[in-house]
């Protein structure tokens, strides 16, 4: 009988073992584990009850109460050491100490995730030895928001998903909204949140680029004979945000298209016509949105069209002479910009860096102030060590200028202004109700360069024209910084530094070494 009670005391512990091991193996509960632990449980309190005189006996012992103690310290120890890992898993925090923060997700990224309505389901297919790097990627996205869930699978092994959605090669990255499905090939940040932001959006926005007077072509790449004033870049950068991008010729069309969420006018060398300024000036009066982005002269001002909303387009081009882009290969027509003001666009960008090529400033108009219903903001400004040269033709012409009091425009200067209206708005053109309130929204730059091919990519350029056009498009959760580009910290060391390396490293400090261990040896020798 005895026998049988020791018996079952170890087949009971035995039972208890194995369904807490089955259970973490499979995570899951199952009736298999309820019966182990129901079952073991009865077989050691068997053995308690069959043995308790033995256990008390056992138990009076002095050196049984001081490994009792030792075991129960170890117990609570344990215990303790296990509820800080259970808080740590389910709280779980990272720190990114790369210099430009590569590792973490960009705020363009945490606030698509935190703005998600509906879930979003990503189905990676990878080799099961190659899904390491798009599972880190997918995790990050799962941290910040419950609405995004994820699994991978290896299309060998799992054929039947894999044939679900058509053509699927190694590495392809299927993206579920609620009602579109977005395919890319690419396991990157930016691929992925772009994929988001285009299976959650109920309808494409679409953003007009003006043409006809002169202004830079949407359609000109970087390749192209004239490449660099092109904004093909923006362009793409815009659609791979889900917007629609089209070109108006607006003295063909006659109108604004009533789908036109913003209206973009970049860089314009000749004035608009009468019947032109009159469509924009309604478009803008009826809640429109409009990004204006001009250049010195003999470039158009768009004087007649800034001046209802406050602005004045200054005379002059921005000179800076702190030395700032020269870090950069800036020379003093280009001014860098560091200061930025209190708005959704630029709140993003403190302490980063934005460039002008040939810019002029902006001020606001005399009477703006008496104009209580427009709300202008100064998004960014030149630093102290800049002027407004107003005599152009002798920058332009010798490139040479100075700074002359009284004339010239003492820095910081003014060089993106943002304007908000409340207005009446017209159901034809913003497609609400008539009579019903909007907000006209105007973003004006002094420089158009800024958002071309060859500057795009500068630092936060792009990020600046973006943000603008998000904010115009009232798209709130995608007015961010975008994802980060890994920097290439490589050191390049010339040949005479490689070999200094190589006498140092490997040959003089490990000589200086075996000599000083020489010498110690000698010296306890005598």
């Amino acid at each position: 009988m005895k026998r049988l009670l020791n018996y079952s005391g170890i087949l009971g512990l035995l039972l208890l073992i194995a369904g807490g091991l089955i259970y973490v193996i499979t995570t899951t509960s199952s009736w298999l584990i309820t019966t182990f632990l129901i079952l073991g449980g009865i077989l050691i309190l068997v053995y308690v009850v069959g043995n308790l005189q033995k256990i008390q006996s056992y138990f009076s012992k002095r050196s049984t109460k001081y490994s009792t103690n030792a075991i129960v310290i170890s117990i609570i120890v344990l215990v303790i050491l296990g509820l800080v890992n259970f808080v740590a898993y389910r709280h779980t925090y990272r720190i990114d100490t790369t210099a430009n923060h590569q590792y973490s997700l960009s705020e363009q990224t945490h606030k698509v995730l935190t703005h998600l309505k509906k879930d979003v389901h990503v189905i990676g297919f990878f080799r099961t030895e190659e899904n390491r790097r798009a599972k880190d990627l997918f995790t990050e996205y799962a941290h910040i928001s419950s609405k995004f869930s994820y699994e991978l699978v290896d299309p060998d092994k799992r054929p039947a998903i894999a044939r679900k959605y058509g053509r699927i090669s190694y590495g392809t990255i299927v993206v579920q909204g609620p009602q579109k499905i977005e395919r890319i090939n690419k396991t990157t940040e930016e691929e992925l949140t772009n994929a988001i932001i285009k299976v959650t959006r109920k309808g494409k926005k679409w953003i007009y680029f003006l043409e006809g007077h002169g202004e830079h072509d949407i359609d000109q790449a970087l390749s192209g004979p004239k490449g660099r004033e092109g904004m093909a870049v923006a362009k793409k950068a815009l659609m791979s945000q889900y917007y629609g991008v089209k070109k108006l010729m607006l003295i063909s069309e006659k109108k604004i298209p009533e789908d036109c969420a913003v209206l973009v006018i970049a860089g314009p060398r000749t004035g608009l016509l009468q019947i032109e300024r009159n469509i924009i000036e309604n478009y803008l009066d009826k809640g429109g949105k409009a990004l204006i982005m001009i250049d010195p002269a003999p470039s158009a001002s768009l004087q007649d069209v800034l001046s209802p909303w406050g602005i004045h387009a200054d005379n002059d081009v921005i000179l800076d002479v702190s030395g700032v882009g020269q870090l950069f290969g800036a020379g003093p027509s280009i001014p860098v910009v560091t200061n930025y003001g209190s708005s959704m666009i630029t709140k993003d960008l403190k302490g980063m860096i934005t460039a002008f090529p040939l810019a002029r400033s902006l001020s606001k108009e005399s009477d703006s102030d008496k104009k209580s219903d427009l709300d202008i903001v100064d998004l960014l400004k030149t630093g102290p060590k800049s002027w407004g040269e107003t005599n152009i033709s002798l920058f332009m012409n010798q490139n040479k200028a100075g700074f002359n009091a009284g004339q010239d425009k003492k820095g910081p200067l003014v060089l993106g202004m943002a304007v908000t209206k409340t207005v009446e708005a017209a159901s034809a053109s913003t497609r609400s109700a008539a009579g019903a309130k909007k907000k006209t929204r105007l973003v004006v730059y002094g420089d158009s360069d800024f958002a071309t091919n060859a500057w795009f990519h500068f630092q936060k350029n792009g990020d600046l024209f973006l943000n603008s056009v998000n904010w115009l498009a009232e798209e709130s959760d995608l007015v961010a910084i975008r994802a980060r580009s890994p920097e290439d910290r490589r050191v390049n060391l010339t040949k005479e530094q490689s070999k200094l390396l190589l006498w140092i490293g490997v040959i003089l400090f490990p000589l200086a070494i075996v000599l000083l261990g020489i010498g110690v040896y000698t010296k306890r020798r005598k």
